[in-house]
């Protein structure tokens, strides 16, 4: 497996020695540097004179890679499954018990790599970004080509994953994160996994606007769930979600209502089910009914979802993820139509959020122009969506880059500012 130069290099770095400092009089720097990149196998006499260096037991360094303590590795298996399945509540309080009771470093460097591996999962799960990061800068950065011949199976599904959320989330490099996700499901012999990463290759492709191939990704994690445990099934809920959400998107709004219906009669049935995904199927029926004419009724809609959101916000401090989707599609909604005291109230919530989805800040600048606006402060209106308007078009969101330059335009040529609503319209 040959893993122990990444110990070496990990525990250099904790230290804040270069080649140099830990290299002098033992070997060269291109050796060592060789043997933490993998391409040198260490002797066990270096390995000996390297561990006294680094002031670590030598054991640390001189052990058996092949060897897996099982225990631990079950237990990191039913950590990532947790996570994968979004029921991440315990998660940080049983990775801070091995951390506690287990010394990593008398592990086996995969196993190490794979404690460092579910936690970088995990913050990458929960939005926590920058302590996702600072796990891999300190302890995974490497280059694939290197885990991919040194990893066992499933460290590698673990660091794919981590990389899959990572570009799915932080990044929003849909291509990069779908590639990470066909490594996930080609490394993972799980079918309930399998499921799951099948759905993430679906939002890659939403976020795309390619809904033919997220519907067959759907389809196919449909098929895997078939053979889920009543424990997992709740995750049907999730799937019919996204049937619904496609179905919408491609104009089949009979068989959209109907998923949607579907998922809504889980509620009752899946608690946490119905925590992540009450506001997002409500807000999607709303859609739906202003897609069918019915104005009227999505206005109702929407007034009742904000103030289910405000009375929620009064006695629970975060909600799930997937509800900030909502809040600010609804935040946008209100700012485009002059509802300034909701859209106002939204925004709030949404600057609470420490960390999130880059591609929501594009949401909450479109939302604080719109608000100069409707408050008739229309030089700082203009000079706002003036930058806002270069740069855009780097949202992965088209229906939302449309919205802006659509609303800069309509605003400029009332303006009787021609040439410039037309330069905004016609700029790609």
């Amino acid at each position: 497996m040959n893993l122990i130069g990444l110990r070496i290099r990990n525990l250099r770095k904790q230290k804040g020695m270069t080649l140099k400092d830990v290299s002098h009089g033992i070997v060269s720097i291109p050796y060592l540097a060789n043997i933490e990149n993998g391409v040198k196998t260490a002797s066990i006499e270096t390995l000996m004179h390297l561990a006294r260096r680094l002031e670590v037991p030598e054991e640390t360094l001189l052990m058996n890679e092949e060897e897996t303590n099982q225990v631990i590795l079950e237990e990191f298996q039913a950590i990532f499954k947790l996570i994968v399945f979004s029921n991440t509540e315990n998660v940080e309080i049983k990775l801070n018990a091995i951390a506690d009771n287990i010394n990593l470093l008398q592990q086996s460097p995969a196993t190490e790599l794979g404690f460092y591996s579910l936690q970088a999962c995990y913050y990458y799960k929960i939005w926590e970004f920058s302590k996702a990061e600072e796990i891999e800068i300190k302890y995974l950065t490497n280059n694939e080509k290197r885990i991919q011949e040194n990893f066992p199976s499933y460290l590698l599904n673990y660091y794919y994953y981590s990389q899959a959320v990572k570009h799915l989330s932080v990044t929003c490099d849909y291509d990069l994160a779908e590639t990470y996700w066909k490594k996930c499901i080609e490394t993972s012999n799980d079918n309930t996994l399998q499921a799951v990463f099948h759905i993430n290759m679906c939002i890659c492709f939403i976020c795309q606007g390619a809904y033919e191939s997220a519907l067959k990704h759907i389809k196919k994690s449909w098929i895997l769930a078939k053979n889920f445990s009543n424990e997992e099934y709740e995750f049907k809920g999730t799937l019919l979600y996204f049937f619904g959400y496609v179905y919408y998107q491609i104009g089949f709004l009979t068989e959209s209502k109907k998923r949607f219906k579907q998922a809504i009669e889980l509620f009752s049935v899946y608690p946490k089910f119905k925590s992540r995904f009450y506001f997002l199927i409500r807000f999607r029926l709303a859609e739906i009914e202003k897609s069918e004419g019915n104005e009227a009724t999505f206005n109702e809609d929407i007034a009742t979802l904000y103030n289910e959101i405000i009375r929620y916000k009064k006695i629970n401090s975060t909600f799930d993820n997937n509800v900030y989707l909502v809040i600010t599609e609804l935040m946008v909604i209100f700012a485009e139509n002059g509802f300034v005291e909701q859209a106002t109230a939204l925004k709030e919530i949404m600057s609470e959020v420490r960390e999130r989805v880059i591609e929501l800040d594009y949401f909450i600048e479109y939302t604080e122009t719109l608000l100069l606006y409707h408050q008739n402060q229309q030089a700082s209106y203009e000079k706002n969506m003036m930058d806002f308007l270069k740069r855009i078009d780097e949202s992965n969101d088209p229906i939302l880059i449309n919205r802006v330059k659509k609303h800069a335009s309509t605003h400029f040529a009332k303006e009787t500012k021609y040439k410039m609503a037309y330069l905004i319209l016609s700029y790609k």
